[in-house]
């Protein structure tokens, strides 16, 4: 199989069962919204401007309700019809509905990705993308690894900028920095590092190569969008990142971490029997 109709391929088959998963990840944000909702209302602090303009306060249980039904609705209506205004509308939708999270955030994840999955998709029509359009799902692709990539060369900068003006603070070069970024996160939620992480942290110069390669490869996560083997690469790098910041850093990606299974699996292995259904 080609490189352009095995990308359309994938994202065909990701298309739909990313908003089979979506109705799975809405259960999970009503399931937060309730939690959320018997906390005192000065707790809530919108965290970005817009924010503040679209959800300034604690939302209505029967507005938020509201909206996840809506989302569910028009969810199964784009699994049999595509409309690039529901579409429009999933997005906003998936972001209005992510806000008492994000707002209430500490250590959880904002569900950037679906957000982000919805907003590149408006337009892409799978039934009707051709090989050669191959290069609208790179662009797809793209704007969802570019997120990782941002984050990869900030940290970069950041410690280069460290040992050009001699910071005193910790640089992610240090051979602490990984256990340091521990400690921090474990104390914001008044807990002790767990005895078998600090014997793993002991390996200090093990750790500086390790934090090094990491952060290089996050940087390198926009290439995946131009190389299927190396999107399948970043998809295991990914679920390896990420499964460091659930236990080492306490910072959960949750159900999201099967939504990126969902976005990058390489479908074409299996298209014999795939193609049955898509």
């Amino acid at each position: 199989m080609t490189y352009p109709k095995l990308t359309v391929f994938n994202f065909r088959v990701s298309y739909f069962l990313f908003r089979v998963f979506t109705l799975f990840w809405l259960c999970q944000q009503l399931d937060f919204f309730y939690k959320f909702s018997k906390r005192a209302t000065e707790l809530y602090e919108p965290t970005v401007w817009f924010q503040r303009i679209i959800m300034p306060v604690f939302p209505a249980a029967y507005l938020y309700y509201s909206a996840a039904f809506v989302m569910a609705v028009f969810i199964v209506f784009s699994l049999f019809r595509f409309s690039i205004l529901v579409n429009s509308l999933l997005f906003f939708l998936a972001a209005y509905i992510s806000l008492p999270v994000v707002s209430y955030n500490g250590l959880s994840h904002t569900n950037h990705i679906l957000i982000l999955s919805y907003f590149f998709s408006i337009f892409l029509n799978p039934k009707k993308l051709a090989d050669e359009d191959y290069k609208y799902v790179q662009i797809y692709y793209l704007g969802l690894l570019i997120t990782y990539s941002l984050a990869g060369f900030w940290k970069l900068v950041s410690a280069g900028k460290d040992l050009i003006t001699a910071n005193p603070e910790t640089s992610w070069f240090e051979t602490n920095a990984a256990k340091f970024n521990s400690m921090l996160n474990y104390a914001i939620v008044d807990q002790e590092l767990p005895h078998w992480m600090l014997k793993i942290y002991e390996y200090e110069n093990l750790w500086i190569v390790i934090t090094i390669v990491g952060i290089v490869l996050q940087a390198l996560c926009f290439l995946g969008a131009f190389s299927r083997k190396y999107l399948t690469f970043c998809l295991v790098f990914l679920l390896m990142f990420h499964f460091y910041t659930v236990y080492f850093v306490i910072a959960d990606l949750r159900i999201m971490k099967y939504g990126l299974i969902v976005l990058f699996f390489p479908y074409h292995y299996f298209y014999p029997w795939i193609r049955k259904i898509f």
